[in-house]
């Protein structure tokens, strides 16, 4: 049988599992945890482990509980697919965070790592963070080995750690055959600010391989200087619709003022449906003060879609001087219109607008009462009588919004409401929501009145989140 092995650091308890280690080894863990009172995560490592058997399962939940009890948290570390699997399958999972911890690993098996696209990212941004020349010259060594998976990623890796001094592995790269090497070391050129490689990027604007036009304007416009926008603005007038899209990216990245007077422009020209949803999408990223009434103009357009992303850059500008106009807009006929006006006027605090707000709500579809009701919480100075009225609505999205709505604007109503609703509403959503606002107010005797619902509770997931905060 082998020993337990573990340390403890800055709080954190981690335990290395062995596939030798039973139960006994994991009960040891709640031991060695409650004789350390700074200990505030518990962290389980099953990197070595391919399989668990049931009686682990078991002292991973008293583990669980013991964290319950000291009000700590744990969570499960380098977990694989057939232990996940064995959680799922015993509804486990829930109960525990499941998280990767690179720092378990050898070097040559994070390496691996970059050959499942899932993980080959986050695997990238630590060995980044943790760069030293042993990482670099194994870095190195995978891209003279040729697998394009592994150069791609071992060039992003490179480029993340700022790593200038294989700038000509970068440059050599940008004539691979695989769009996915090409496309890395287009990025990574203008990570590191490699002004002399600029020229060269444009001429990837125009390609046609997946990925490449779109690195190269990110990179084009980190590397950007005051000639970059009249350069770029020549391809919006490009016979190919994807090199408008991507030139209209780059000024977008750029955002400067030449580049909204591109864009500014190109939205009066452009005939081509997608690229004007694309301009006005880009347009409202801007900060100029034009760029609310260019989005108002659109709001007018005949395209339903346009009319949409208008109404959308509106609504993450707020309302400001266009507050009447967009009032009366949350009745447009076009409801998503309506759905993105209503948005857009969180904050206000004018009592008649409010009741303007308020009186769209029976003459509107679903989808924009929801967005009235989401707004209205997020107003000042709101009669919380209109969001009550509303929790005896059928539709149980509207129910479980304006519970939510009372949440942020008053904390009494709002914990009485949650009170009644958890106990008898049908829905679990609205329960589940309900049963937040008790444990974010926590009144007195919370825990008592949550432990009573729990005989009564149907739904796993409100019985997981109330035992998982106050314990069965």
């Amino acid at each position: 049988m082998v020993e337990l092995q573990y340390e403890i650091k800055n709080g954190v308890f981690k335990a290395h599992i062995n596939p030798d280690n039973d139960l006994s080894d994991i009960s040891e863990v709640c031991n060695i945890v409650e004789e350390h009172s700074e200990v505030v995560l518990i962290g389980i490592d099953l990197y070595k482990c391919s399989y668990i058997q049931s009686k682990f399962l078991a002292g991973l939940v008293a583990v669980k509980k013991l964290a319950m009890v000291r009000k700590i948290n744990i969570e499960l570390l380098n977990v694989c697919d057939n232990i996940i699997q064995v959680l799922q399958s015993t509804n486990l999972q829930k109960l525990f965070v499941i998280k990767d911890d690179f720092a378990s690993y050898p070097l040559d098996a994070l390496f691996e790592r970059f050959l499942d696209t899932d993980k080959a990212g986050t695997v990238s941004e630590y060995l980044a963070a943790n760069y030293d020349d042993n990482i670099q010259n194994k870095l190195i060594e995978l891209i003279d080995g040729g697998n394009p998976l592994l150069v791609e990623y071992a060039i992003l890796t490179m480029g993340r750690a700022q790593d200038y001094q294989n700038l000509e592995i970068y440059r050599k790269a940008l004539n691979a055959n695989e769009a996915s090497v090409k496309s890395a070391a287009i990025l990574v050129l203008g990570w590191i600010g490699d002004t002399q490689s600029k020229e060269q990027l444009y001429s990837y604007l125009a390609s046609k391989e997946i990925g490449i036009s779109e690195a190269a304007a990110a990179s084009i416009a980190l590397l950007s200087d005051d000639t970059d926008s009249e350069k770029l603005a020549k391809y919006l007038h490009d016979s190919d619709i994807r090199i408008r899209l991507v030139a209209i990216y780059a000024l977008s990245l750029i955002n400067d003022e030449k580049a909204f007077e591109y864009l500014s422009n190109a939205i009066n020209e452009e005939k081509d449906e997608t690229v004007r949803i694309q301009l006005a999408k880009k347009i409202a990223l801007f900060k100029d003060e034009r760029v609310g009434r260019i989005l108002l103009g659109l709001l007018e357009d005949n395209s339903i879609q346009l009319r949409e992303a208008a109404a959308s850059g509106l609504s993450r500008r707020g309302s400001g001087e266009f507050t009447s106009i967009l009032v009366e807009k949350i009745g447009d006929n076009d409801n998503w219109v309506g759905f993105f006006a209503a948005k857009s006027l969180a904050g206000i605090e004018d009592e008649n607008i409010i009741k303007k707000i308020e009186s769209y709500y029976d003459k509107v579809e679903q989808n924009v009462k929801l967005a009235i009701i989401e707004v209205l919480g997020k107003c000042k100075g709101v009669d919380p009588s209109f969001l009550l009225s509303k929790l005896d609505d059928t539709n149980e999205d509207i129910r479980k919004e304006a519970l939510n709505s009372l949440s942020l604007m008053h904390g009494p109503v709002a914990l009485t409401a949650a009170i009644k609703l958890f106990n008898k509403d049908e829905s679990w959503l609205v329960r589940y929501k309900a049963v937040n606002i008790i444990l974010e107010q926590k009144p007195v005797g919370y825990d008592n009145l949550l432990r009573a619902r729990l005989k009564d509770e149907t739904n796993k997931y409100i019985l997981e989140h109330i035992i998982g905060e106050i314990g069965e």
